[in-house]
């Protein structure tokens, strides 16, 4: 999953960014920012997770995301490369953790080297049409929804909150269990879909 090309134009640290995002649906912002503290139990299937704190989450709410499998080696290898405080690394010296617009550039760089004339519709699309680091969340909930993840489960996973009464003042469940499953069987699909089990 990772491109191990020197050629590759993406900063590696952008590259392992853009795949949290995928992975764990959360706002391309946060995960830019992402804190080694914020990390927890990462050797723990059962229980590791990413809590982002209430200062960086933009619901203005904690959001602890569990992770899954891939999520938990990707987050490992992110760690393990940069050595700072930081999960992904800024290129620049004026800044710590990586700026969101990176990973817009990233993305776009990543893409550039795609070849428009390939025969893959999914490819074409992708040149034609390019997305947006938000765009991959926005697949998180589609591909959640799309595997039967109930509505509550996924707004969960993505740390919205239902505008009524309920879900404001009354409904103070985390659903930690639900979006565990719901992230774990999307990234059993991810899998699938690009063919292994591990990045």
């Amino acid at each position: 999953m990772l491109d191990d090309d020197p050629e590759f134009p993406v900063d590696r640290p952008a590259i392992l960014a853009l795949m949290a995002l995928l992975l764990t649906g959360q706002r391309p912002g946060e995960v830019a920012g992402a804190q080694r503290r914020e990390l927890s139990r990462l050797d723990d299937p059962a229980s590791a997770a990413w809590e982002i704190p209430v200062e960086r989450a933009k619901a203005r709410r904690a959001q602890i995301v569990p992770l899954a499998q891939m999520a938990r080696e990707l987050f490992r290898i992110a760690i393990a490369e940069d050595g700072a405080t930081v999960v992904f690394g800024s290129r620049y010296l004026r800044r710590d953790t990586m700026g969101r617009h990176s990973l817009r550039t990233a993305l776009q760089r990543a893409i550039g080297r795609l070849k428009a004339n390939d025969r893959n519709a999914a490819v074409r699309s992708l040149v034609e049409d390019p997305p947006t680091p938000h765009d991959l969340r926005r697949t998180v909930a589609t591909g959640l929804a799309a595997l039967g993840i109930p509505r509550e489960d996924r707004m969960a996973v993505l740390a919205h909150v239902s505008g009524d009464v309920h879900g404001k003042v009354y409904d103070k469940y985390e659903r930690l269990k639900e979006r565990r499953a719901a992230l774990e069987k999307w990234e059993r699909h991810v899998a699938t879909l690009i063919g292994r089990g591990r990045l």
